[in-house]
């Protein structure tokens, strides 16, 4: 005789104990919107389980159908396992006691994963940082989270059922070892090359343009359709460099090193990021994935380095990036920020008379930037020289530069030289400039 009910009225875990304590044998099928299951019973023991479309383990499935708590249940002793099923013999009651403590697990991680559709990337420099043992089930999905495939596409490559997949997801989740970059649907159609390429070519000539809201527009539309595209992701995370938004900036580039991990320019914009936003550790592991897999030097990596090495005060770390960045450019000219970090260095080594020379080469290569002229004042006046120091300030408040510093220098090497009235002037510059820039966050 055939059972049937509601599993809003009569839950899978009452149903079970009802045909143990009967030692039925049969099916009891399950339906749940648009998920089916079944679960074979021989004399009160569960010898086989499984759920539609899923490759899952007789145990892994019943575990599965614990969590639905509604749809519809029906029990037939005339149907059998279905032919060639691996059967085992598992008593009802030792996997309700497992399943109400997955039960309780699950409701913790759905709160992390609360949809199969999310894609997750890995967060690299994280991962590079851990000393913290992980669990086989870890192990196993690291190489298969790529920022492409879904949680529904992990369990089924990984051969994992859903507890499994979902415990060892929350567990890299909670370490910070993955982010979550989008989502994407099983039946998600594939959208044609010709609309990913319409939509990058009018981001990228908006972005040349300077356009950047109308850029971040069609890139983010490209993301909508294609989560996993780099390229939108890179010009996303440019764009949030433009604007000052160092967080969003790692993150984007972040989503683009999922694809392209390799990529150099990836890693060198997000260590910049990270380094705004005051992450100088990861910023140093990106950095550190340039120049230790590039096959050339890469002197953008180094400079970058010089940079962290500074902020952090290790002058001989920023000596020795300082100096790999220069030999990396070999014969060509250094850009202004070189100059900068190595006058910097050797300012804060009170190396005065060096730090003098490095800057005056700098000013002779880039005469119109403001920084370097600004840098040679404050060393020059270091060594005494006061009327060349006043001569660098004022030529670098001739440019276009709105630097605070920059006119607090010129209001001292005048107010030296008692010319007060133009002190003036040049303090009354350095406050607006402040007004106009605005607090530091």
């Amino acid at each position: 005789m055939a059972i049937r009910g509601n599993l809003n009225e009569a839950s899978l875990p009452d149903v079970l104990q009802l045909l143990a304590m009967g030692g039925k044998t049969g099916t009891l099928t399950l339906t749940v919107d648009r998920s089916a299951g079944t679960i074979s019973f021989d004399n009160g023991r569960i010898c086989h389980a499984s759920v539609a479309n899923r490759k899952l383990t007789t145990d892994d499935a019943v575990f599965a159908m614990f969590k639905w708590t509604h749809g519809f249940f029906s029990f037939d002793a005339k149907i059998g396992p279905p032919p060639g099923a691996d059967l085992i013999s598992v008593d009802p009651q030792a996997l309700l006691l497992e399943g109400a403590r997955r039960v309780d697990e699950w409701s913790l991680i759905e709160k992390k994963i609360p949809s199969f559709d999310i894609v997750f990337a890995l967060d690299r420099q994280q991962l590079l940082r851990n000393k913290i043992a992980l669990s086989d089930e870890q192990h196993a999905l690291l190489p298969l989270i790529d920022g492409f495939r879904n949680v529904t596409a992990l369990m089924r490559v990984s051969g994992m059922g859903e507890f499994a997949v979902g415990k060892a997801l929350f567990g890299l989740l909670s370490g910070a070892f993955i982010v979550a970059v989008g989502t994407r649907e099983p039946d998600r159609p594939v959208v044609a090359e010709s609309v990913i390429a319409e939509h990058r070519n009018l981001g990228i000539a908006f972005y040349k343009a300077r356009m950047y809201s109308d850029a971040a527009r069609e890139f983010r539309r490209i993301a909508q359709l294609r989560p996993d595209d780099s390229s939108a992701a890179f010009y996303l995370g440019l764009i949030a460099l433009r604007d000052g938004r160092w967080n969003d900036a790692a993150s984007s580039f972040q989503r683009a090193a999922a694809s392209t991990p390799h990529t150099t320019a990836v890693l060198i914009n997000m260590a910049y990021a990270y380094e705004r936003a005051g992450h100088h550790e990861k910023a140093k592991l990106a950095l550190e994935q340039v120049t230790s897999r590039a096959p050339k030097p890469v002197p953008l990596a180094h400079l970058g380095l010089a940079s962290i090495a500074l902020a952090r005060g290790d002058l001989d770390a920023a000596t020795a990036a300082l100096l790999h960045a220069r030999e990396a450019w070999g014969g060509s000219t250094p850009p202004a920020s070189w100059y900068h970090y190595a006058g910097v260095e050797a300012l804060l080594r009170a190396n005065f008379e060096r730090a003098t020379q490095l800057l005056a080469q700098g000013v002779a290569r880039y005469p119109s930037s403001a920084v370097l002229l600004n840098n040679l004042s404050v060393a020059q006046e270091a060594c005494g020289r006061f009327d060349e120091a006043r001569r660098s300030v004022e030529r670098a408040a001739q440019t276009d530069c709105a630097m605070p510093q920059l006119y607090r220098n010129l209001g001292d090497a005048l107010g030296r030289e008692g010319r007060s009235a133009e002190a003036e002037q040049a303090y009354l510059k350095a406050a607006a400039a402040t007004a106009s820039v605005g607090p530091v966050r």
